[in-house]
């Protein structure tokens, strides 16, 4: 044995943390399989490993993993197989997807992909109701799946620099959700209800989002209303609320033209792209029948949750209660869609406080500008006409802008 190995098992016998970064290993040292079986946490950062080894297994006590900055574009079986791992960090990789059975890692607080080539959560991933920090920035995703919401103890997510278009309707249910970083992204909108846990949301840099919703202002004011800063169009999303959108629309997304009246500056029209769950828009002064679907969406809905918003106190006052649902309330709708509407909650609670209705595929539309902020665009959904009236008379907007659907 060489004097660099003597070293190494002498450090191996004599720690429980191994920091063994910047070392140029170009491989797992099996000298932690013979000697390592105490070992607790094990950093392997900016090496050049290219693969992790099958006996890694083996490694029991290990609880935290940090592989960031090596080479490694798959992950084995058996590194799923660590049910004892409560953080794994494979950051700055060369990995292009996330196999299925990482969903077998239950014990999981923290897992990091930041910096790697994925594109897709596997579906499986939705068993880590331990999951408490998940961060992938840096990587190549559209779109993240509804499913994130419901993981129960998820605290931060934080998804920078990826080519995300929309968040998850679901997360606005997430019971404990106290982070959401989502900065220099694609994104056309946020969700339009308010947040159960009320976040801090950073989404700088999303110069296609030009425009947020009256409950999500109202909460994300809150958060700075003791803030110094003059401007609070600085602190809510630099570098966004701009008038013009990407050529490359939403297809499937109602969009809104804009004219903006302006006090102070030329006229200026501009177009939004709405959530792709909104299927039909009506102006504040159109008297129409809401579709069947729709009002069963929100009887069903009102029988299993109690779901109420409260904008008129500072900060916004959500609270959502469960209510078991019986299949006797399904059998009157298509069941699959209908489903993920529910599961996924509704895309808005009607801001006309008396009224409470949750709102999912049929809204009546006001586009303004609220006193909170100076010159967001700002939308509120009320589920009827005369919610949209009475919302329109004692609401704090301060300019109202005309507006029409153009698909």
């Amino acid at each position: 044995m060489d004097s660099d190995s003597t070293e190494m098992v002498k450090e191996i016998k004599n720690k429980v943390i191994l920091h063994w970064n910047c070392r140029g290993l170009v491989e797992f040292p099996e000298a932690i399989r013979t000697y390592g079986a105490h070992i607790q946490e094990i950093y392997l950062k900016w090496n050049k490993l290219t693969t992790l080894p099958p006996w890694i297994i083996e490694l029991f006590n290990v609880t935290n993993l940090y592989i960031y900055g090596n080479l490694i574009k798959e992950v084995p079986l058996e590194l799923c197989q660590m049910n004892q791992l409560t953080v794994l960090d494979l950051s700055a990789n060369k990995l292009e997807q996330i196999p299925s059975y990482i969903g077998n890692l239950i014990s999981l607080k923290s897992l990091l992909f930041n910096d790697n080539s994925i594109s897709k959560l596997p579906f499986e991933m939705n068993k880590m109701h331990n999951l408490e920090i998940l961060s992938i920035s840096g990587n190549k995703f559209v779109a993240l799946p509804e499913w994130i919401g419901s993981l129960p103890k998820l605290k931060e997510l934080t998804a920078d620099n990826n080519c995300l278009k929309e968040l998850p309707n679901r997360l606005t249910l997430s019971p404990q959700l106290s982070i959401i970083s989502v900065c220099s992204n694609r994104l056309r909108y946020l969700p339009l209800n308010g947040f159960v846990s009320s976040p801090c949301i950073r989404f700088d840099a999303n110069v296609y989002l030009n425009y947020l919703s009256y409950p999500l202002v109202h909460q994300l004011t809150a958060q700075i209303q003791d803030s110094f800063v003059q401007s609070q169009r600085n602190v809510l999303g630099y570098g966004c609320f701009t008038t013009h959108c990407e050529n490359n629309t939403l297809r499937t997304n109602i969009k809104l033209k804009i004219k903006i009246n302006a006090l102070h500056e030329k006229d200026t029209d501009f177009t939004i792209d709405l959530p792709r769950q909104l299927l039909k828009v009506h102006n504040i002064h159109e008297n129409k029948v809401i579709s069947l679907w729709e009002l069963a969406l929100r009887k069903v809905y009102t029988e299993r949750y109690k779901h109420t918003l409260n904008i008129s106190v500072s900060p916004i006052s959500i609270n959502v209660q469960y209510e078991p649902i019986t299949i006797r309330n399904y059998q009157k709708l298509d069941f699959n869609v209908s489903c993920n509407l529910l599961m996924n909650g509704p895309i808005s609670i009607c801001v006309n406080f008396q009224c409470q209705q949750p709102i999912f595929t049929e809204a009546w539309i006001i586009v303004g500008i609220s006193h909170y902020t100076e010159s967001i665009t700002t939308v509120a959904l009320c589920c009827c006409k005369r919610c949209a009236a009475e919302f329109s008379k004692h609401s704090n907007m301060i300019i109202r802008h005309s507006w029409h659907c153009i698909n």
